[in-house]
């Protein structure tokens, strides 16, 4: 056992934790609830998870490659979204159906940077893998609110 494989073990804990997290929020917003007070507890820890043992990698093996300032960027973007949306729902200066584009352009956003870190591809791949992600997120929340609730029997 290794400090990288501890720090890549940490790595992955926060990305779970990051996902978790927004399995709660998405469900949540299904119950017409806002999950932004549990979010704000959990959100820092899964930050510690995912930053530092990242940053311990990067400067241990890895440096900064084209895939690396794509998935920190990502994810900076993910944690920027999520704090603003759960802002301005505590503040119910945000409705629901915003809540949801932002939440899912998250999802998908997160999950391309599964993808990146999973594959470390060339910078615009990584690029395209993310901004797929996300456009994805939306699109599928986009069809699930225009879809027509069925008829209850």
């Amino acid at each position: 056992m290794t400090l990288y494989s501890i720090a890549l073990f940490l790595h992955m804990v926060g990305a779970l934790l990051l996902f978790a997290l927004l399995a709660v929020e998405g469900a949540s917003m299904v119950q017409g609830k806002s999950a932004a007070r549990f979010n704000q507890v959990l959100g820092p820890l899964s930050l510690v998870f995912i930053l530092f043992p990242g940053l311990y990698m990067v400067a241990t093996t890895w440096g900064w490659k084209g895939w690396i300032v794509v998935g920190v960027t990502s994810w900076l973007l993910i944690a920027i979204a999520g704090t603003l949306t759960g802002v301005l729902l505590l503040r119910q200066r945000l409705s629901v159906g915003a809540a949801s584009v932002s939440w899912a352009g998250r999802v998908g956003l997160a999950t391309g940077v599964v993808f990146v870190m999973t594959v470390k591809p060339e910078v615009l791949v990584a690029l395209a893998a993310v901004v797929i992600g996300a456009i994805a997120g939306v699109a599928a929340v986009g069809l699930a609110i225009r879809r027509p609730p069925r008829a209850e029997a």
